[in-house]
């Protein structure tokens, strides 16, 4: 392996650029080096001794070369010393300086200290005068009694708007040193009789004010409401008088009740005499029932002689509402009956008309009276209620009796339930205004509606089970037609079921009650007027009209999901049943007769019994064949002239077919059995699709 040699690099001296940096360069030279090679050169002393003697040669010459440049520049340098120095001195004189002002500052701080204490204790006292100030202002303002105050309380009138201000001042005056006390402030033992006489005076002007308005309530025709208007403005006082005066309070209390309770009296008993002499002259009678033949217009026949006749013609509205029920939709809140103004123009109302504006007056001065009385007495709750029945069970009295008077004379069921409803939609309206709704005034009067309502149904029901059916036979009215009572009980029962979802509310179990017995009395009728007829299809036709005419009468939405019409629906569906097996016997009588016996063994088991019916077979097929085209054109001429409503007969046609081609479908099924299937009389059978053809061309078109 080949030696490296060392060699160092060489300096001069007088090169400037000659520093330590340069020395460091070597020191990094000699550390990057082989150690060995660089102490075998050392100990060798090979080209050292000469590089030794060469740097103290050029050591000995910087140094002289920098002793000169001292020499050259001395007078810069003496220059730069006396600026030192001059420096030094000023630095000396700052120092100085700082220090006296660090101790002036020290000095500050305390002084500083000082001040920020006297500055707090002259903000707490400022804040203890202030308090002061405000309590003693205030407490000299609530006993100081001003010349103005004493001259309007004692010289000016209580309408005027001074008087009430002034009034506020003195309650407040009172009722703050009371509620002080009196302490030992001498200030207020002076105060205190001047205040007492003030209050006195007060109170007097007060009660004789508001006992002078009262007195304006006693004055006929007048309108009470303004009188209470102008109360309210002046509430403070009736509140000035129960802080300072209760007995004159409690006095004037009771006189506005006496003369509320005596005004009410007066005005309802007067408005309820006037109001029901409007009462329609052609209404219901006790005779106008549902089993009523007497009065009924004899059919195809006009009654010239008889008055009671022309009375019930234009009776309209004894069983069917026409738009009667209106009233518990939009004319509801319609404005009251004014009774001179109806006798002026020869108005006359039904019954529930006359119910509803007095019983509409009753309730708005009611919830008024409420609301004054709770707003001005200023009452709540139990003694609220207490003070609102005195001022009104007088008037709730005559109110009560008039109805009940008129309600015993009402033998018109549709405007007893509309009262009803009226009932139950007025207790909706005191629940709406928060005020209370009087339970047992408004249980008593629909007590009153119900059992007579209860009583009218009642008549219609025994009027229903007590008709003679041998007048109806020989007034001819018994043929397979509808029936004019069952009209009557329709429109009837659809006036109630109108009602009810006009009310709002679902008919409840007593009036379900009602329609169920008033159905009941109806089928009764039907079974017995039924039998009366002269064949057993006549029967089935006539039930089947007659419940056709209830179902077409009350068929709306409501009604079809009640529950009476349910039961009429399910009546008019056997009757129909009964219908179809009736028109189909005469024609394939014995057909039917065939399947029921077979299929009732079949059904048993008992197959081998079919075995003598084989010989039947040849008979019932050759008789259907012969027969089946005039037979269905024998139930088409016939089934169409049967039925009042041309869209039932259709449609019961229709299912008579139906039912005619189910029995052929079953005879053919039959056939097909085991044992008549070797019979040779049995491809004889008309093709039903054959007949199908044929039954298609009376088909509606609609």
């Amino acid at each position: 392996m080949p030696r490296k040699r060392v060699t160092l690099q060489k300096f001069d001296t007088n090169d400037r650029s000659f520093t330590i940096s340069s020395l460091e360069f070597c020191l990094s030279q000699l550390r990057k080096a082989d150690p060995k090679l660089v102490k075998k050169a050392i100990s060798s002393g090979d080209g050292l001794t000469e590089s030794k003697d060469d740097v103290s040669t050029r050591l000995s010459e910087a140094h002289r070369y920098a002793v000169q440049q001292c020499l050259d520049n001395s007078e810069q340098l003496a220059h730069l010393h006396n600026q030192l120095v001059h420096c030094d001195n000023v630095f000396e004189r700052l120092q100085k300086t700082l220090y006296s002002f660090q101790d002036s500052l020290g000095s500050i701080g305390q002084d500083m200290k000082h001040l920020q204490m006297q500055s707090h204790h002259l903000h707490q006292e400022l804040e203890n005068r202030q308090k002061v100030r405000v309590e003693l202002s205030q407490f000299v303002d609530d006993i100081a009694v001003s010349q103005t105050m004493m001259k309007t309380i004692n010289e000016v009138d209580a309408n005027e708007r001074g008087f009430l201000e002034a009034l506020h001042e003195l309650h407040h005056k009172i009722t703050l040193i009371i509620q002080r006390g009196n302490g030992d402030a001498v200030a207020v033992n002076d105060t205190m009789p001047i205040l007492e006489g003030l209050k006195l005076k007060a109170t007097v002007k007060v009660r004789d004010w508001l006992l002078a308005k009262m007195f304006q309530f006693r004055k006929p025709l007048s309108n009470y409401q303004v009188f209470q208007h102008q109360l309210l403005k002046c509430r403070f006082f009736y509140e000035f008088l129960l802080h300072h005066d209760l007995i004159s309070a409690k006095e004037l209390q009771d006189e506005y009740i006496d003369t509320i309770s005596k005004m009410f009296f007066t005005y309802f008993k007067a408005y309820a005499t006037r109001l029901f002499k409007l009462a329609m002259k052609d209404v219901a009678t006790k005779d106008d029932t549902l089993g009523n033949i007497d009065s009924a217009k004899p059919q195809g026949l006009s009654s010239l002689f008889s008055s009671k006749q022309h009375v019930v013609r234009n009776k309209a509205t004894v069983f069917s509402i026409g738009q009667r029920h209106n009233i518990l939709g939009d004319d509801f809140f319609g404005a009251l009956i004014v009774p001179h103004a109806a006798t002026q123009n020869q108005v006359a109302y039904q019954f529930e008309a006359l119910f509803r504006s007095i019983q509409l007056a009753f309730v708005d001065h009611y919830s008024h009276e409420y609301l004054f009385i709770t707003d001005f007495f200023l009452v709540n709750n139990e003694e609220a209620v207490e003070l609102h029945n005195k001022a009104m069970a007088r008037a709730m009295s005559v109110v009560l009796k008039s109805c009940e008077e008129q309600i015993a004379l009402s033998w018109d069921a549709i405007s007893l339930h509309l009262c009803i409803c009226l009932s139950d939609k007025f207790i909706d309206v005191l629940t709406e205004r928060e005020v209370p709704e009087c339970t047992d005034y408004w249980n008593t009067v629909s007590s009153l509606l119900w059992a007579r309502l209860n009583l009218v149904m009642n008549t219609h029901y025994e009027s229903v089970k007590s008709v003679d059916l041998k007048k109806l036979m020989h007034s001819g009215s018994l043929d397979a037609r509808p029936h004019f009572i069952v009209r009557r009980y329709a429109e009837l029962t659809s006036a109630h079921l109108v009602i009810a979802k006009t009310s709002g509310k679902v008919i409840g179990d007593k009036m379900e009650a009602v329609l169920e017995n008033s159905e009941d009395s109806i089928e009764q009728l039907l079974t017995r007027m039924s039998a009366m007829q002269q064949s057993q299809k006549n029967k089935h036709v006539f039930l089947v009209n007659n419940f056709d005419l209830i179902l077409s009468i009350i068929d709306d939405e409501e009604s079809k999901h009640s529950k009476i019409y349910a039961i009429v629906h399910e009546l008019e569906q056997k009757s129909i049943d009964d219908f179809v097996e009736e028109m189909l016997e005469p024609h394939i009588g014995y057909m039917i007769k065939f399947v029921n016996e077979c299929e009732s063994l079949l059904s048993q088991g008992h197959t081998q019994l079919l075995v003598r019916y084989n010989d039947k077979v040849g008979t019932v097929v050759a008789n259907f064949n012969a027969k089946w085209r005039p037979a269905v054109d024998s139930i088409n001429a016939e089934c169409i002239q049967l039925f009042t409503n041309f869209s039932l007969g259709t449609s019961i046609l229709q299912t008579i077919f139906t039912k005619y081609v189910l029995y052929i479908n079953r005879f053919t099924k039959i056939l097909a059995h085991d044992v008549f299937v070797k019979n040779p009389v049995c491809t004889q059978l008309v093709n039903v699709h054959q007949v199908m053809l044929e039954i298609k061309r009376f088909k509606p078109a609609y």
